[in-house]
């Protein structure tokens, strides 16, 4: 019994002794730290004088080369008549020339200038809660597109209308090179064709609904003006069979719903890309050692600091051996 006591008792007494050395080694290691940070500023006219020096070389560097900050934007447009798959393939194509830096791309296909450069662009699908419920014809159909699908932008993007472009542009680009590259992407001969096609189809759809209803009033007229008591009393006989006039009327109705949408159709997707925004809004992408007058100091100082602790720890050294 006595033994357990008088060892819990050293335990205990060895742990202080662990602690208290552990105490004086971290007030020594701060102690140590603060001395060096104090014996550093003190070097403070050098310190200053490596600033200043360093700072001038900065304004030199970026007066020199004519450093301004890069530009980034984005515009939104509609894509329409299936030609999401074309338009994806052409930002892609754009990224694989900025990666190869095939600067004489950018100038015989956008027409760039010399401080024109595309530094990167990306295109993703702006999926609004209903234009994504209009992609199924039941939830059970979303459903399993849900459960089945890891990337669901990647997988439904070919069938959204709206998408956002992203990009980013030298200090030297404008306006006017976003609209270099829209109408690169525009230009696509495909665009064309399947534009017109469109344009077509429903110029023929608008002609023939204007048949039917034509077909319709001709009709009703016709029986009715025959059969005056039978047209008051909304039944119409058509090729020996009673039918009700409300029914035919209701048809009329839906011609005419669908020849209206048909037309703001013609009028909101005549091209194939739509650009929603006239301007894209240009944003300077400053980093905070983007600037040379930032960078040049803060490399002068830290270069300074690693060798005066080398400087120090070979004195160390010295006075040991």
């Amino acid at each position: 019994m006595t033994k357990n006591k008088t060892s819990d008792q050293q335990e205990e007494i060895d742990v202080f002794r662990l602690l208290n050395k552990i105490s004086k080694s971290t007030g020594k290691i701060f102690k140590n730290s603060l001395d060096l940070v104090v014996e550093i500023f003190s070097k403070w006219k050098i310190l200053l004088a490596i600033s200043v020096i360093a700072y001038i070389l900065g304004v030199v560097y970026e007066n020199k080369n004519q450093y301004q900050p890069e530009k980034e934007g984005s515009i939104l447009v509609g894509l329409n008549h299936g030609s999401s798959i074309y338009f994806y393939n052409s930002i892609d194509l754009l990224q694989q020339k900025i990666l190869s830096g095939d600067i004489s791309f950018f100038r015989e296909k956008l027409q760039f200038d010399g401080d024109e450069i595309l530094l990167d662009i990306s295109a993703s699908p702006i999926i609004s809660s209903q234009g994504f419920f209009e992609l199924f014809e039941d939830h059970n159909q979303m459903k399993v597109l849900i459960n089945n699908t890891q990337d669901l932008d990647e997988t439904i993007k070919y069938d959204i209308k709206q998408h956002k472009i992203s990009f980013l542009l030298s200090s030297g680009s404008s306006n006017a090179t976003v609209d270099k590259i829209m109408r690169y992407l525009s230009s696509n001969p495909i665009y064309e064709s399947i534009s017109s096609t469109y344009v077509q189809g429903t110029l023929n759809k608008i002609e023939q609904s204007n048949k039917t209803i034509t077909q319709i009033n001709k009709l009703i007229e016709k029986y009715s003006a025959q059969n005056p008591e039978k047209g008051r009393s909304s039944q119409v006989y058509f090729d020996g069979q009673n039918e009700n006039v409300s029914d035919i009327l209701n048809i009329k109705s839906r011609l005419i719903d669908n020849i209206a949408e048909a037309k703001m159709d013609l009028i909101v997707e005549t091209s194939s890309i739509f650009r929603f925004d006239e301007e894209a809004a240009l944003i300077s992408k400053n980093k905070i050692f983007g600037k040379k007058t930032v960078l040049f100091p803060a490399i002068a100082i830290f270069s300074f600091i690693i060798l005066f602790l080398l400087r120090k720890a070979l004195l160390n050294y010295r006075k040991i051996v």
